[in-house]
């Protein structure tokens, strides 16, 4: 046999946030844990930013019950939890304390691997949090993050690589939220941050939103030994589109090319079973591939946050004006010194193009964040900001050149002598992120609720059957540890 890789899964975490709105809940996890357990994946990604926050806003549960819940399903996989740096899983910055703090309160509900990034690729402010997870033990991604401007050329990738490496992380991942990278690329990158790793496994998180990703794949595929050693995937029904390939895909290419994969083939198809018939009974999409798409390479608006442009404009009446504010989009970052548009600069550069659009005066209303970003507390820019926008916007306030977390004054102490007691520290972790009006109402759900739940999802897909009256003429075989399904949707 050829060289042996292994998946991660980002079923349940990228691959719900991309195609479901991350409105995916524990209840319907716990049926088909066990299944991804005996899939062999080496990780499952279950936890970043969205999720928390849906599961406080949205569906009113405890994330970290979660986690505990998984932890006991899924005991042979490591579980990971994404986190952007100093902004943790939220918005702004925040200083070293509470980094650990939350850290420390995800490792011991049963997080085992961490992966950082951060939207500027400033590494500095991912050493505190590498500091902590090493310290706890905890399986280390760090990710350089894809984009394209005039100052992300292939050396500043290799050097934020080097950076990585020296911080002693465990893998390194290529990460293009966007889909932006085209074959020839992926390939020069990824054989030169193998050049400079030091034992790190070698990972490529790469996206399917501009058409490209497949291509991308079977390029880093074809690289051999130099090839990436961890493919991220998603189960069929939420692949492809804005999220990632299908296992299906990655497992026959790899296979193509003669790469051992040690992953249980009828076990994905189970997986895959079980989410057709949950996106069926929730009416929600499933995957699709998208046509190459030259726009998206222009302003490199990812999917998610293109249809919140346009729903915001929609609901001010302005969807016409989309057009325009994409234009500014590409403006703003060039002003700002090409940030990456991800969470949480995506956003911001985002909502600075709607407001300039809408006022017609730019830059004359700005949000607090990005006054704070030129300042220098999300850390230092890519390349060059426009002076004119800096003396606008700063007022004569000189930028900081630390690393944020450096001048942040701790807070968690603090916080729980002004707000405290607190009865556990998750509940401590998750005040530092959210008011007190948003946690009053969450975790109605508690383990007396999900303990009732069926923890195989035959049985999930049965209860679900009989509760379920749109579900007509359904019939349901098991032959050995297979689920096979066959069911007509009533119209309506």
């Amino acid at each position: 046999m050829g060289k042996k890789v292994s998946i991660e899964d980002v079923t349940i975490r990228d691959g719900v946030q991309c195609l479901w709105a991350t409105r995916l809940s524990t209840e319907e996890i716990i049926p088909i844990a066990t299944t991804m357990d005996r899939a062999g994946f080496e990780i499952v990604d279950v936890a970043g930013g969205a999720m928390m926050d849906t599961s406080i806003m949205y569906l009113q549960e405890d994330p970290f019950e979660r986690i505990r819940l998984l932890k006991k399903l899924m005991p042979n996989t490591l579980l990971n939890f994404n986190s952007r740096g100093q902004s943790v899983f939220r918005w702004t910055q925040y200083p070293d304390d509470v980094a650990e703090q939350t850290i420390r309160t995800f490792a011991e509900n049963g997080i085992s691997s961490i992966m950082l990034f951060d939207p500027l690729n400033d590494m500095r402010n991912l050493e505190y949090s590498a500091k902590v997870s090493k310290e706890l033990g905890l399986n280390i991604i760090g990710s350089v993050t894809y984009t394209e401007s005039p100052y992300h050329t292939d050396e500043h990738f290799i050097e934020k690589t080097r950076e990585l490496v020296n911080m002693g992380v465990d893998h390194v991942s290529l990460k293009d939220p966007s889909g932006m990278l085209t074959p020839d690329r992926a390939r020069m990158l990824l054989k030169r941050m193998r050049g400079v790793l030091q034992g790190q496994k070698l990972q490529l998180h790469c996206h399917t939103s501009t058409g490209t990703g497949p291509e991308v794949h079977q390029a880093a595929m074809d690289m051999g030994e130099d090839a990436p050693d961890v493919f991220h995937g998603v189960v069929p029904p939420l692949a492809w589109g804005t999220s990632h390939p299908s296992h299906d895909f990655l497992l026959d290419n790899l296979a193509d090319r003669g790469f051992e994969v040690d992953v249980d083939r009828q076990a994905i198809r189970d997986m895959e079973s079980y989410f057709m018939l949950l996106a069926r009974k929730r009416g929600l999409p499933t995957s699709h591939a998208l046509k190459h798409d030259p726009e998206m390479l222009k302003h490199q608006v990812p999917g998610g946050m293109l249809s919140n442009l346009r729903q915001q404009l929609t609901d001010q009446g302005m969807v016409h004006r989309l057009p325009e504010v994409l234009e500014e989009v590409i403006q703003v970052r060039k002003d700002l010194g090409y940030p990456l548009l991800v969470s949480p600069m995506a956003q911001y550069v985002g909502i600075t193009a709607v407001l300039n659009v809408v006022t017609g005066d730019r830059y004359s209303v700005v949000p607090d964040e990005i006054r704070g970003y030129l300042l220098g507390y999300y850390g230092t820019p890519p390349g060059p900001v426009d002076q004119d926008v800096l003396d606008k916007v700063a007022k004569g306030e000189a930028p900081i050149t630390q690393r944020p977390g450096e001048v942040l004054e701790p807070m968690v102490e603090r916080f729980k002598a002004e707000n405290g007691p607190f009865e556990t520290e998750e509940a401590l972790t998750l005040a530092l992120f959210y008011s007190p009006p948003l946690l009053r109402g969450w975790n109605l759900k508690d383990w007396g609720g999900y303990k009732h739940v069926p923890t195989d999802a035959f049985s999930y897909l049965i209860d679900s059957v009989n509760r379920n009256q749109k579900i007509s003429n359904f019939r349901l075989t098991r032959p050995g540890q297979s689920v096979r399904m066959q069911y007509n949707m009533e119209k309506g």
